[in-house]
């Protein structure tokens, strides 16, 4: 699956204080969230508002380290490293732990996003202007041109891919986050953890370090760098530069201790999704609904196709179920009969070596006989979505 689901972070929720203090539209998400954890004994819709300001400051910082290092990374198909960043004439010499750095500083982020929604015990109804958020990504205090999250995230907001051109866009985006959010919102930062946990585990700091400096060998080696001669375009050059980091790092042995803690956020996620559509059910209003249920409008005007909760839900069953090991997953040397146990997989990892799992010879541990998970629930839901499972995947995570 593309992982286009970074921009659920566009639309969570704002850093509205309460009724009697809106939020300042120039007001930085870093002087948002020390205003917020400032209060001494905060609101429901308050600690909604500080765990999506955690976690959307999580993500600035993201984009104010590639800004400084002037790191594009979109090759990469990774949450966060997908969203553009404007070039910066200044920038510093890009370094080979960035990416390792980017994820491992994550983790904080989302887990103080989590504490701040975990204090709720009340409703939630926190209504915002989604074209009031920004992110300081020159970390000039000031909301340029380009910072807006809107104009971050236009061309994936909407599943249909409406509302593509930022100048196409209403000043008025209003949006009333519920209770039900505060598990979405708390299943997304289970996800971004689980991933960041992944990087972590596959650091792939020693495999960019050799290719940066290989690559600087042969080019003085030439005598001028490969795309200056003519040989080669730059696209193609950086692509093979980048599947030379990717394959280096997945060919180290991860980290047991991050891969077992990626497992227990994506099934945190999952536990977290169900608490979601079960109360989001149980909505009888149709007040600025984010995501609706089968008797509500979504505000932001996109179709949520009748039966698109339980088809959903019936793909993050399957998840649960190979993340579980009661759900084996297929490979062409022993299945029908049996398959590879996922679960193990993140409990004693492995490299990953391309060539012998295909062969099989490098999965033989983690095979074994049960039942295999098959793609019915995916196809049964890219058929109700009309194709854009994509697109969906990222709302509904």
């Amino acid at each position: 699956m593309k992982l286009h689901f970074i921009l659920p972070f566009l639309f969570t929720a704002s850093i509205s204080q309460a009724q009697t203090n809106p939020f300042v539209a120039d007001e930085t998400l870093e002087m948002a969230q020390t205003r917020l954890a400032d209060i001494s004994a905060r609101t429901d819709d308050q600690n909604f508002a500080l765990g999506a300001v955690h976690f959307l400051r999580g993500i600035e910082k993201t984009l104010q380290t590639r800004w400084q290092y002037n790191a594009t990374l979109d090759d990469f198909d990774l949450p966060v490293l997908r969203l553009p960043v404007a070039p910066n004439p200044d920038a510093l010499p890009f370094s080979p732990d960035l990416i390792t750095n980017i994820f491992a500083g994550l983790l904080p982020d989302m887990a103080a996003s989590r504490a701040a929604l975990n204090a709720i015990d009340g409703d939630v109804a926190l209504r915002i202007n989604l074209n009031d958020l920004w992110f300081d990504i020159n970390m000039n205090n000031t909301r340029d041109m380009g910072e807006g999250i809107m104009e971050i995230g236009a061309g994936l907001v909407m599943p249909g891919g409406q509302m593509r051109d930022t100048a196409q866009m209403p000043q008025n985006l209003k949006i009333q986050f519920d209770t039900a959010d505060v598990a979405w919102l708390t299943a997304y930062t289970h996800l971004i953890s689980g991933v960041s946990e992944l990087v972590v585990a596959f650091d792939p700091t020693e495999a960019i370090t050799t290719v940066m400096q290989s690559a600087t060998e042969m080019d003085d080696l030439r005598g001028m760098p490969l795309v200056q001669r003519g040989l080669i375009g730059q696209n193609e050059t950086r692509w093979m530069d980048q599947f030379a980091m990717v394959y280096g790092a997945l060919n180290m042995q991860p980290n047991p201790e991050n891969t077992r803690a990626a497992h227990a956020h994506f099934l945190d996620m999952i536990a977290q999704n169900k608490v979601f559509w079960a109360e989001l059910a149980l909505e009888t209003d149709n007040m600025l609904e984010w995501i609706p249920n089968e008797t509500q409008q979504a505000a932001l005007g996109f179709d949520m196709p009748t039966g698109t909760g339980i088809a959903w839900q019936a793909i993050l069953a399957d998840a649960e179920a190979i993340l579980n090991g009661d759900l084996l997953i297929n490979h062409w040397r022993v299945s029908p009969g049996a398959g590879i146990n996922v679960k193990e997989m993140f409990m004693n990892p492995p490299a990953v070596d391309i060539v012998t799992w295909v062969q099989g010879s490098g999965l033989l541990p983690y095979m074994e006989r049960g039942p295999i998970a098959t793609s019915q629930s995916m196809r049964a839901f890219n058929r109700l979505v009309s194709g854009n499972s994509i697109g969906f995947s990222f709302l509904l995570n």
